[in-house]
């Protein structure tokens, strides 16, 4: 009797565990960053192998409108440049992918993360040149008295300078954005959550069987 109590207990824990482990063997990654005004995604199997040929769908949250689609290439990755409407109405992204076989994922990018850099770039653009009668900034600096001249000089060489460092940091950014965008995905699941449980209550339950077998 007691025999029969622990394999009814026993054996739908353990068809827990084997139901999550095929799932979680297969289980298609995907993460994205921006860097330098382009979106790159990757995706990849949990066993860290590339998702080739996956394909890729961009999707706007507020109205679920698809923006634009695309393959991975061999590395697992697909990049594309921020979507002018996206910049626009600030539209937080969905990047859903399908790798085949019913393995679907999908990585929710906000606007704010990818409008950051492209905004204070947009902001530090010189404005618009003036119309040939006017004096160009370079031309009015040499036309300043000497003691304006000086200080005209080193607003136009800081606003330049703080370009280059802008686009310096951009690309220094980039792979820490990778990095972390990876180590937030790897986030547990609710099925890797429920399959530890299982997991573990099987075990338990195979152990107190073999522990009553012992006592007869």
């Amino acid at each position: 009797m007691r025999y029969t109590i622990l394999l009814q207990l026993t054996l739908p824990l353990l068809l827990i565990v084997l139901s999550s482990l095929p799932g979680h063997a297969h289980k298609v990654r995907i993460f994205a960053w921006e860097e330098s005004g382009i979106i790159n995604t990757e995706v990849k199997f949990s066993g860290g192998r590339p998702a080739k040929n996956a394909q890729i769908s961009v999707t706007s949250i507020r109205d679920m409108k698809e923006l634009l689609t695309g393959i991975t290439d061999s590395n697992g990755m697909f990049s594309f440049p921020i979507p002018d409407t996206a910049k626009k109405n600030h539209y937080n992204l969905e990047i859903s992918v399908n790798s085949g076989d019913g393995h679907k994922n999908s990585w929710l990018l906000n606007a704010a993360d990818y409008l950051k850099i492209t905004e204070n770039t947009h902001q530090q653009q010189p404005a618009p040149s003036s119309p040939p009668s006017s004096p160009t900034s370079l031309q009015a600096a040499q036309q300043a008295p000497p003691e304006q001249q000086k200080s005209t000089l080193v607003v136009v060489d800081q606003e330049q300078l703080s370009q280059i460092i802008e686009s310096a940091l951009d690309k220094k950014l980039g792979p820490i954005k990778r990095s972390l965008a990876e180590q937030q995905e790897k986030k547990p699941s609710l099925q890797d959550i429920f399959g530890g449980i299982g997991y573990i209550l099987g075990l338990a339950g195979i152990a107190a069987y073999f522990k009553s077998q012992k006592k007869r």
